[in-house]
């Protein structure tokens, strides 16, 4: 018996199952049959079934990494998970790919546009798009933006950068920031609130009223185009009037002879 624990055996990828069981085989058992069967009983005929799945899907990726199990290319099962882990590895596929191929045709544009002034660092503009909504939160001031510039470049080892590379950052910082103050910061507040309704109810009064207008919003008709119950309306309303989205201008009122539609106007 071995102490050895498959990672593969007991799972749905066969491809993989298959070529760690050559690799145990070989590398462990020298290249024994009987005794990697001896020692997993319970898959002695099972990896029987990885076989065709491997034959008939396994990428050129795979089959090079089996060519080097039967060379005893792999000295130990560790080389050989090593090998095996750039595979593991979730593919792209459909827009995520199309969107890899965009962002990486975007970074070769990059390269060539700004040569040696470019920075090949994704975790450093991956910080700096969350410091870029911090600071037009603070309303991009000159101190808070040079203060938050600064300590993203020494938590990414600004003494590695030239003159240049420090201005790339800084100009890529300043146009995150203004694509941040571009949506509205009271309409980010009412996306913050993670509210459908609200959000939904919002979208319907900026499509038929433009910015400035007073406009009656009887409850009953805001329930309809909101999907939402009339007493929901209320909340919702009071809550664009707190974040400045609206003014109340008259409160409704109703009544069994006669109703008063509360009067708005929209202020952004």
């Amino acid at each position: 018996m071995t102490d050895i624990e498959p990672r593969f055996f007991d799972t749905e990828y066969k491809i993989f199952a298959h070529l760690e069981w050559e690799a145990i085989r070989m590398i462990v058992f020298n290249g024994s049959h009987m005794n990697i069967a001896d020692a997993y009983p319970k898959f002695e005929q099972r990896q029987f079934y990885w076989i065709d799945p491997f034959n008939d899907k396994a990428s050129e990726e795979h089959h090079a990494i089996k060519r080097k199990i039967q060379k005893r290319e792999y000295s130990s099962l560790e080389d050989f998970y090593l090998a095996l882990q750039p595979l593991l590895k979730p593919q792209k596929k459909g827009k995520a790919l199309k969107d890899v191929k965009k962002r990486t045709a975007q970074a070769a544009y990059q390269l060539e546009k700004l040569g040696e002034d470019f920075i090949h660092n994704p975790e450093l503009f991956k910080e700096a798009r969350k410091v870029a909504k911090y600071i037009a939160d603070k309303g991009k001031s000159e101190e808070v933006f040079t203060d938050q510039l600064t300590q993203l470049l020494v938590g990414h080892n600004v003494d590695e950068f030239t003159d240049g590379q420090i201005k790339t950052i800084w100009t890529f910082l300043d146009k995150q920031v203004e694509k941040h103050l571009n949506l509205d910061r009271i309409e980010a507040a009412i996306l913050d609130e993670d509210s459908k309704n609200l959000y939904f109810m919002w979208g319907k009064i900026k499509r038929e009223y433009p910015k400035g207008d007073t406009f009656a919003w009887p409850v009953k008709e805001a329930a309809a185009k909101c999907k939402c119950s009339k007493s929901d309306v209320g909340p919702i309303m009071k809550k664009l009037e707190k974040l400045g989205a609206i003014t109340l201008i008259q409160a409704g009122k109703a009544g069994k002879n006669s109703s008063r539609a509360a009067l708005y106007r929209r202020e952004v």
